[in-house]
């Protein structure tokens, strides 16, 4: 076990994220092609079962999130990976319609409850600055996410239950590591916390909630990519199943490199340049959205998907990083939950509200609607950290 003055080790923190994000690549990058090709399901029964999926994440973060402060946190995440392993088990025998949806929700629960346990053994990190370690978290999830989704393409057509196989190995390798490596004795923090409570300033709590609502909007016009832009692409352009694996192997190869680059820079440790990475990384996430009404082939795409990733690896690893800085020690895991819930909230609605607008007006419609949702978070991010960042108490410990 180690010791509460170590904290976590950042390499095996690192590792986990890595393995849990390549092992959930397997499950969610063609849960829409398939529902829609193998299950014949519509967009909109589609939309409702991403949104159950992503309900479920968001509920799972949230609980994850505020058990870490109050129990064990090894006992939390070793839950979470072995919940995973039957789950992978309960895919490779069910995965017919409606089982896959219901065991789909299932999933969602426990990978929300395994990304918010990761992200609050970041906070405990005593090795490196937090904006370094959510860099590094953001990087290694998506540096997964390369693998998963390269290996999906051409896997695929021998049948979905490989891809389910390969989800199973690779949690059974993620809970061995969990056993011997995240045992990390956080039962004095529990005591100050039931003897204390400690309530947060209002311009933080201001600052915090900011970001989550901007987090949530920012997945929703995400989200289109991960369900709805598979559909455009395969279904009524009738581009090959590889081209859209391949445009998330481009995305994560890229947040590699930026990532990487900014750690090498040192960039992360600072704090002018957090901000500089929100606001310029949500303003490019929203001008990506204007190419794709004019993208008709695969290199459209592609420099749509280029000009998302700059806009998501500047500015979305570094929202976790300002609630981690503007919240104490004993309330870390509940804001790191509400912040990795954030996303799957985002997921929830935007595959639904897409397929609503894509039946009514037409994908071009549904671009164009999100690139101006994107700004709108733009404006609510930039207003409240400009007027309210001066007025906060920051907690520099992790």
């Amino acid at each position: 076990m180690q010791s509460i003055g170590q904290g976590m080790s950042l390499r095996w923190l690192l590792a986990a994220s890595f393995i849990n994000s390549f092992a959930f690549g397997f499950i969610w990058p063609l849960t829409s092609v398939y529902l829609y090709n193998e299950l014949y399901q519509t967009l909109v029964t589609i939309g409702w079962v991403m949104m159950a999926n992503a309900v479920g994440q968001a509920i799972g973060s949230i609980v994850s999130g505020r058990l870490f402060d109050q129990f064990k946190p090894y006992r939390l995440i070793q839950f979470g990976v072995l919940a995973m392993i039957v789950l992978q088990v309960a895919f490779i025998i069910w995965h017919g319609w409606p089982t896959y949806a219901v065991i789909l929700t299932l999933v969602g629960f426990f990978g929300g409850w395994l990304t918010a346990a990761i992200n609050a053994y970041g906070t405990q990190v005593r090795s490196h600055d937090g904006r370094f370690v959510f860099n590094m978290l953001y990087f290694m999830s998506n540096f997964g996410m390369v693998f998963s989704t390269a290996l999906v393409g051409p896997i695929y057509p021998f049948g979905i239950t490989w891809l389910f196989l390969l989800a199973l190995i690779l949690y059974v390798v993620l809970f061995f590591i969990v056993h011997t490596k995240f045992r990390i004795n956080l039962a004095n923090y529990s005591r100050e916390q039931q003897t204390t409570k400690i309530a947060l300033p209002k311009w933080n709590l201001l600052l915090i909630y900011a970001g989550i609502s901007g987090l949530v909007i920012l997945w929703i016009s995400y989200a289109q990519w991960q369900g709805n832009v598979s559909v455009y692409m395969n279904s009524v352009l009738k581009l090959p199943l590889w081209q859209y694996s391949m445009l998330w192997t481009i995305n994560g190869i890229l947040i590699a490199i930026i990532q990487l680059g900014m750690n090498a820079l040192n960039l992360s440790a600072n704090r002018r340049s957090m901000f500089i990475q929100i606001f310029a990384g949500i303003i490019m996430f929203g001008l990506s959205f204007l190419v794709l009404p004019f993208s008709h082939h695969f290199m459209g795409f592609a420099l749509a998907m280029i000009i998302t990733t700059i806009g998501e690896a500047t500015a979305f690893p570094m929202i976790p990083a300002l609630v981690n800085e503007l919240t104490p020690l004993t309330l870390k895991g509940r804001y790191q939950g509400l912040t990795a819930a954030a996303p799957s909230v985002g997921r929830a609605v935007g595959p639904l509200v897409g397929g609503f607008i894509i039946q009514q007006q037409g994908y071009n419609a549904l671009f164009y609607a999100a690139s101006a949702l994107t700004f709108v978070a733009f404006i609510g991010v930039l207003t409240s950290i400009v007027l309210g960042y001066r007025r906060t108490v920051r907690y520099e410990e992790n």
